[in-house]
C-alpha cells in the first residue's frame, strides 16, 4: 500500500472509531490525530476541517460493499441485506447509526445522511424500481417504504440479537416478496 493510502486509511479508521464510540461531535481533527498517530498538519493538508475528515471516511465506506444487480430483484434484495449485515458487523454501521441517533451537530448528522445513508437507500430504491419495470414487483408497490422496512429489519435484528442466520435473511426476503411481488394476470 502506498504511503498516502496508508495515512488516509489511518485517518479514516480513527474517524470511524471515534464516531462509533462517541458520536459525530467527537470527530475532531485533534482527536483523529491522537487516535491515528497522524500529525494534525498532515490531516489539515488533506482535509479543511473535521467535517471533511468525516466526509472522506464516509465516502470510503460508501464505496465499499456495493451491490451489483442481477436479473432477479429477490436475489439482489438478499445480497443487499447481506451487505447491510456486513456493515453492521464490521462496526462501521454502528458508528453511523450512533451518530444519527445521538444527534449532536446537525451538520455532521446531515453529512452522514447525505454521504452514506441516502446514496445507499437510493440504490436500493432504484433496484426495486427496476424490479417494477421488469414485472417482478407490483407497479403500485411503495418501494421507498419497502427499502426503509428492510433497513429497519436489519437494524432491529442487530440491536436485539446481533446474529443473522440465513433463515432470518430468507424470512425477510420471503416476507417482502409476499408483500411486493407482481402477480400473474
Amino acid at each position: 500500500m502506498a504511503r498516502r493510502e496508508e495515512v488516509d486509511r489511518k485517518i479514516h479508521q480513527a474517524a470511524m472509531e471515534l464516531l462509533r464510540a462517541h458520536g459525530p461531535a467527537s470527530v475532531t481533527v485533534e482527536a483523529v490525530a491522537a487516535a491515528s498517530g497522524v500529525a494534525r498538519t498532515t490531516i489539515y493538508r488533506r482535509h479543511k476541517d473535521s467535517g471533511a475528515v468525516l466526509e472522506s471516511a464516509l465516502k470510503e465506506i460508501a464505496a465499499s460493499n456495493v451491490l451489483i444487480p442481477t436479473d432477479d430483484v429477490w436475489t439482489d434484495m438478499r445480497q443487499a441485506i447481506r451487505l447491510l449485515i456486513a456493515t453492521f458487523q464490521e462496526n462501521q454501521g454502528v458508528g453511523v447509526f450512533l451518530g444519527l441517533i445521538t444527534g449532536g451537530d446537525p451538520e455532521l448528522v446531515e453529512l452522514i445522511r447525505e454521504k452514506l445513508l441516502r446514496p445507499r437507500m437510493e440504490l436500493g430504491i432504484a433496484r426495486m424500481r427496476a424490479g417494477v419495470a421488469a414485472g417482478q414487483i407490483r407497479a403500485d408497490a411503495d418501494v421507498e417504504t419497502a427499502a426503509d422496512l428492510v433497513l429497519g429489519a436489519v437494524a432491529a435484528r442487530f440491536a436485539h440479537a446481533g446474529t443473522f442466520p440465513e433463515e432470518w435473511i430468507d424470512s425477510v426476503v420471503t416476507l417482502m416478496r409476499q408483500a411486493l411481488e407482481a402477480r400473474a394476470q
